[in-house]
């Protein structure tokens, strides 16, 4: 009786319309067969990855092109492995004794990098991109392994080339970072679509979700860290394709609530809502909480960070309808 009660008063106010408070590279492949997914370990459980870079050396824009994809997937962090002496078009004409064919043939030859990695420690996953350079990973590539302690990461290869295979590149930077988990590799011609590297991922067997998202009320920009559950996933996924306003009205002296304008999945627990709270009601409301309340909620996530007079600012506590915009940036 109670549940109706509320679903009765919630539909009234939305009808009753209050005005909303004001604002305060193509990689040459050369060289070194072999096919793809060569060596490595069995691919782990599936794991929360949401710390993941995407390293990549690109001297022609191939493997770039890969890594961003890689980068639209995971939500990672993109770093490209600036060589501090940039390869030239003469560097890179294989068997003419230019800079790259010397470089492969000197199993100590490590070019210098430019710059570094900011608090590579934060970093769960890394994926490792490169062009196959006579069969194997440039140099460059061992240079980064070695600059960093990947101990306990999980390292994952993706290389291009225009038809040679990942071969033993992968597996032989096994040794340069042995303390790391390493996932078998995998080769990608010039041109492959997003699709595909959508695929790729997803059989990696491994979960990258955006955990954050945000609510913009009125022009203030609030960040929202999400719980891991299947309303949430299927909140984001809606979100990829556009961001959703609605509109949030006052109730209770304690709350803002709005129809999202879809129905999400619900696991319903008897909750005690806090300040900050943001969560799903009936499977298609989303309850702003500048206050506390008990009943049975699914938390969809939380506003972090805020203090609870800051929180009643943003919401415009008390104050009518406010619109509200739910976006991933």
């Amino acid at each position: 009786m109670k549940k109706l009660l509320v679903l009765i008063l919630i539909t009234v106010m939305a009808l009753l319309g209050f005005t909303a408070c004001t604002d305060g590279n193509s990689n040459g492949g050369n060289g070194g067969g072999g096919s793809d997914g060569g060596g490595g370990t069995t691919n782990p459980p599936a794991t929360a990855a949401s710390d993941t870079l995407i390293a990549y050396f690109s001297c022609t824009n191939t493997t770039e092109g890969v890594a961003k994809h890689i980068q639209a997937e995971t939500k990672g962090t993109l770093y490209e492995i600036v060589p501090e002496v940039p390869y030239t078009e003469d560097d890179l004409k294989y068997y003419t004794d230019c800079r790259a064919d010397k470089e492969q043939k000197d199993n100590t030859a490590r070019p210098a990098i430019s710059g570094n990695v900011e608090n590579i420690e934060k970093y769960d996953v890394v994926f490792l991109g490169y062009p196959i350079w006579h069969g194997q990973a440039p140099k460059i590539i061992y240079t980064f392994l070695e600059s960093y302690d990947f101990s306990g990461k999980t390292i994952i290869p993706f290389c291009t080339s225009a038809s040679s295979g990942i071969g033993s590149s992968d597996t032989n930077l096994h040794t340069l970072a042995p303390f790391a988990e390493w996932i078998s590799g995998k080769r990608f011609p010039s041109g492959t679509s997003q699709n595909t590297i959508a695929e790729w991922i997803e059989s990696l067997n491994m979960k990258f979700t955006e955990n954050i998202m945000y609510l913009t009320i009125n022009g203030n920009k609030v960040k929202v860290t999400l719980e891991d559950n299947s309303s949430t996933n299927a909140l984001v996924e809606i979100l990829k394709k556009g961001d959703i306003v609605y509109t949030a009205d006052d109730y209770g002296g304690f709350e803002k609530v709005g129809a999202l304008g879809h129905t999400l999945p619900t696991s319903d627990t008897e909750l005690t809502t806090q300040a900050g709270d943001v969560i799903l009601y009936l499977g298609s409301n989303i309850v702003l909480f500048y206050g506390s309340n008990s009943w049975e909620y699914t938390r969809l996530g939380r506003m972090e960070g805020y203090s609870v007079s800051e929180l009643r600012t943003y919401l415009c506590a008390d104050d009518g309808p406010v619109q509200v915009t739910i976006s991933l940036e």
